[in-house]
């Protein structure tokens, strides 16, 4: 498989990453709960701002390995990014395990996208659409957590609008 062919798949994984990274699972407890409106609205501005970044590099998607390699590293720090400052939320008592669940989620596709990281430096084309197919494949679940929460703009593909019935 050429890296010219995965760039078509490229911006299915851009748009499904919405963060990942941090080992810890919950939110910052510090300090006093956010009320669900206050928790939706800073987590969707967080999400938003990554979601621009994303359709940013969505631009000039990958030709070469070295290039596929740059643009994971990116997603990497953007959504490691993103999840440092979901987690600085303190939620609702409420919303904390709905949160914990994304977050996790979000953990587990930064883990992919660090595959897809080592597969593009070691020039492995095949290994880095397996990787691409698998933040595919896990979008949905991580799109239904993020409305578990509330959410309307974390792990809304992109080129999508938020949806209209508020969850």
């Amino acid at each position: 498989m050429r890296w010219v062919t995965l760039a078509v798949v490229v911006p299915v994984l851009v748009a499904g990453c919405g963060g990942g990274g941090e080992s810890s699972t919950s939110t910052t407890t510090g300090g006093e709960p956010l009320t669900k409106d206050a928790l939706i609205a800073q987590g969707d501005a967080i999400c938003r701002q990554a979601l621009e970044k994303f359709q940013q590099l969505q631009q000039n998607p990958p030709t070469t390995a070295e290039d596929a390699a740059t643009l994971t590293q990116q997603l990497i720090d953007i959504t490691e990014t993103e999840l440092s400052q979901l987690r600085d939320l303190n939620p609702p008592a409420t919303l904390q395990s709905s949160l914990d669940d994304y977050l996790n989620a979000l953990d587990k596709n930064i883990a992919v996208l660090k595959q897809g990281l080592k597969a593009a430096q070691q020039n492995d084309a095949p290994g880095y659409a397996k990787a691409q197919a698998k933040t595919v494949s896990q979008q949905v679940e991580r799109l239904q957590l993020a409305r578990a929460v509330g959410f309307e703009e974390c792990s809304r593909p992109a080129g999508t609008a938020p949806s209209a019935s508020g969850g």
